[in-house]
């Protein structure tokens, strides 16, 4: 997720048809799979569809909307994010963070009694989320850990962090 809060809430992206009945494959972007239970209402390029169908298939979905009836309607939708209102977000345990919520916020180090810069962009790895950070001439790429990130206050629009010498900021 880059800067610039979002409008909505990216829960997946199509990322092929297939088969020729309309079905498309998902990647999906969130942590709520139920979101695409038949009948949720979802925007795919910001129009409106109803999950048909959807079905877990290697470490994916495979989803069918209602309209969408063939490869080609299904092609049409390749690389779209597929989305909800932000309102739609659901509350999560204390010390996580939807990406949009992270990007814009400032960030300084304890260690060096500075301002680092601004995270442009919250970075998803298998490991751990990395946020990268600039001041508009350097980028630093910051992992999300609970030993380095110490604090994110939010309505302070702030991220404290600890940054280990090998880091430079």
């Amino acid at each position: 997720m880059t800067a610039g809060a979002p409008a909505e809430l990216r829960i997946g992206r199509v990322i092929k048809a297939h088969g020729v009945k309309g079905a498309v494959r998902v990647e999906l972007l969130t942590d709520f799979p139920d979101r695409f239970a038949i009948g949720r209402a979802v925007d795919i390029a910001g129009r409106p569809f109803t999950v048909k169908d959807a079905r877990e298939q290697d470490g994916g979905l495979l989803v069918s909307f209602e309209g969408i009836d063939d490869r080609d309607a299904a092609e049409a939708l390749r690389g779209a994010y597929i989305t909800l209102p932000l309102s739609a977000a659901r509350s999560l345990p204390e010390d996580h963070y939807y990406h949009f919520e992270l990007v814009g916020l400032s960030v300084f180090d304890i260690r060096q009694q500075r301002t680092i810069g601004r995270v442009a962009e919250v970075l998803s790895y298998a490991a751990n989320d990395v946020l990268r950070v600039t001041d508009g001439q350097r980028e630093v790429l910051i992992p999300m850990l609970k030993t380095v990130v110490q604090a994110v206050k939010r309505d302070e629009e702030l991220i404290v962090v600890d940054l280990p010498q090998e880091i430079d900021a």
